[in-house]
């Protein structure tokens, strides 16, 4: 029988076997950051995935290809919600498989 040890990707969380770990850490490393759209509201959206806040008229978003919204924001507006998710992750908190 054979034991194979796991470890907790560091840039995606993902849970990996040792064999694969060198592989993946690349790929993840290497996978260009998702790209979107930015907007203004037109009309209040819910919530903010990331940051729990609501999505009002008037603020400054990002809209992905997967087309979930977070806010975009302004430096010492609002938040810049994304922007800081995208600093440790690489995929949209909602589809992270994707």
């Amino acid at each position: 029988f054979s034991f194979s040890i796991g470890f907790k990707c560091p840039v995606c969380s993902k849970f990996v076997s040792s064999d694969e770990m060198d592989l993946h850490l690349v790929m993840c490393l290497t996978k260009p950051r998702i790209t979107y759209n930015e907007d203004v509201l037109s009309k209040d959206a819910g919530e903010c995935a990331i940051c729990l806040e609501e999505l009002q008229q008037g603020d400054t978003i990002a809209r992905l290809p997967c087309l979930c919204i977070y806010h975009k924001g302004q430096v010492f507006l609002q938040d810049a919600c994304i922007d800081e998710w995208f600093e440790v992750n690489r995929s949209c908190p909602e589809h992270p498989s994707d």
